[in-house]
C-alpha cells in the first residue's frame, strides 16, 4: 500500500505565549491518540509550528491542535469548540492552518436560556449498564400529548443528543432544530406526532459509535451501546411515556459516526427497529467494514433507510478530485444497499445535496425531509413511494 507524507503547518494567534509548546493530538497512533501532550509540533518561524508524519493512502485522520492540554486546546473565533480538523490521505501534501484562539484566552457567550421548541423533558445521568457510564437523556413531546391522555406516539432514537434540540449545549452553539421542525410540521399536519428521544454523547463517542476495532484508532463498542438503547433507554422511554413500542414505530438516526451506528444498529436489530436516518455516514471506518457486514449478514426483519450526503463532505481545499472521498463511500453503501433488495424511492431515499458540508448547519436544513418520510401521513407505514 502506498505511504504519503502528510506536513501539518500550523500558525498561532498572536497572544499566545512565546513559550508555549504547541502539539497535534487525533484518532491515529502517529499522532499520539487523543491524548493531548503526545506529539509535539516544531517551531520553524515567528508563530509558525510544524511536524510531518508518514501515513497509508487511505487514512483518514481527525485531529486538533493544543498547547499541552484540553484546557487549553484551539477553540474557534468566538471560543467555542472547534471542529476536529480531517485529511484524507491521498497523496503527500503540507497543509495549513491558522488557529483562531486557546481555550485559557476567553470564554464562550452562552446564549442566556435553552432554545428548547415545544415540551422537553431532561433525564440527567442515566446510567448505560455495560458500558458502565452516565450521559443525559433529553424527550421532546409532540404539541398534543398533554391532551391526549390515550393516545400513543411512534418514537425516533437520535445519536448526539446535545446537537438535536438546544444551541445552548450544541457543537459550535448550531443545533439540528429536530424539535422546531416537528412542531412545525405537526402544525402544517404533515406529520404523525412522534416523541424523539435525544441520547447525549460523550468522551467514548468513537468507541461507542463503532462497531469495529480499528488498528491505530480504536472502537468497536457499537453492540454494547447498543445493548444500551435496547435494554437500558427503551424500556425506561416505553414505561415513562406514551409510546407505541413496537418496532414498526420505532426509528434510530445519526450523523457522521452517528449515521454510521444507525446503519449498523438497525441492520443487526432490526427486531428493535424498522426505521434508520443515516445522515453523512463515516462509511470509511475500519476500512469501509460497514460494506461486508452488511454482504455477509442477512437483514432480518424489512427496515426503511434514509441515506444522505453533502457534495462538499471529504473535500479538501487544495483538493482536485472531482468527487470527494465521502460521496464516493457513501455511493457504494447506496449500491450495495440496492443490491441487497432495496428500492429507491420506497424503502431507501437517497439524497445528495449540493453545496452541503459535514456540520450541524446543513444537517439541519434537511431533518425535514427525514421526518417525512418517516412519519408522513401519507408515507408511514411505507404506503406509497416518496417524491421531494
Amino acid at each position: 500500500m502506498p505511504e504519503y507524507r502528510i506536513t501539518f503547518l500550523v500558525t498561532v494567534p498572536e497572544n499566545t505565549p512565546t513559550d508555549s509548546d504547541i502539539y497535534i493530538c487525533g484518532n491515529h497512533k502517529n499522532l499520539g491518540g487523543w491524548v493531548p501532550n503526545a506529539t509535539k509540533l516544531n517551531k520553524v518561524g515567528e508563530r509558525q509550528y510544524q511536524a510531518s508524519f508518514i501515513f497509508n493512502e487511505g487514512t483518514h485522520l481527525d485531529y486538533k491542535f493544543t498547547r499541552g492540554s484540553w484546557e487549553t486546546v484551539e477553540k474557534d473565533q468566538n471560543f467555542f469548540e472547534y471542529p476536529d480538523r480531517s485529511v484524507y490521505v491521498t497523496k503527500g501534501r503540507t497543509v495549513h492552518f491558522a488557529i483562531h484562539n486557546w481555550a485559557d484566552m476567553g470564554k464562550p457567550k452562552l446564549k442566556a436560556s435553552h432554545t428548547w421548541s415545544g415540551i422537553i423533558k431532561e433525564h440527567n445521568g442515566f446510567l448505560a449498564t455495560k458500558l458502565g457510564n452516565k450521559r443525559n437523556i433529553w424527550v421532546y413531546l409532540p404539541p398534543n400529548y398533554p391532551k391526549s391522555p390515550s393516545k400513543r406516539y411512534p418514537v425516533l432514537y437520535a445519536h448526539d443528543g446535545n446537537n438535536v434540540f438546544d444551541s445552548r449545549t450544541a457543537f459550535l452553539g448550531v443545533e439540528w432544530e429536530l424539535d422546531e421542525t416537528a412542531e412545525k410540521l405537526v402544525k402544517e399536519k404533515k406529520i404523525r406526532e412522534v416523541i424523539i428521544v435525544a441520547i447525549e454523547n460523550n468522551i467514548q463517542r468513537q468507541e461507542e459509535y463503532t462497531h469495529v476495532y480499528m488498528e491505530n484508532y480504536g472502537g468497536g463498542k457499537a453492540d454494547l451501546y447498543a445493548d444500551f438503547i435496547i435494554n437500558d433507554l427503551k424500556p425506561f422511554i416505553d414505561k415513562t411515556y406514551r409510546t407505541l413500542k413496537h418496532r414498526q414505530y420505532t426509528g434510530i438516526m445519526g450523523s457522521s459516526l452517528g449515521g454510521l451506528v444507525s446503519m449498523y444498529i438497525s441492520w443487526k436489530y432490526s427486531d428493535v427497529f424498522s426505521m434508520a436516518g443515516v445522515v453523512s455516514p463515516s462509511v470509511w471506518w475500519g476500512n469501509k467494514d460497514i460494506i461486508r457486514f452488511i454482504k455477509e449478514n442477512k437483514l432480518k426483519n424489512k427496515i426503511k433507510i434514509w441515506l444522505d450526503i453533502g457534495t462538499l463532505e471529504g473535500k479538501m481545499d487544495d483538493d482536485d478530485d472531482e468527487i470527494p472521498y465521502a460521496v464516493h463511500d457513501t455511493r457504494l453503501l447506496r449500491d450495495t444497499l440496492v443490491n441487497n433488495g432495496f428500492k429507491l424511492g420506497y424503502d431507501l431515499a437517497y439524497f445528495e445535496i449540493e453545496g452541503a458540508r459535514h456540520n450541524e448547519a446543513a444537517w439541519a436544513k434537511r431533518v425535514d425531509k427525514i421526518l417525512l418520510y418517516f412519519f408522513g401521513k401519507q408515507r408511514f407505514g411505507w404506503k406509497r413511494s416518496l417524491r421531494f
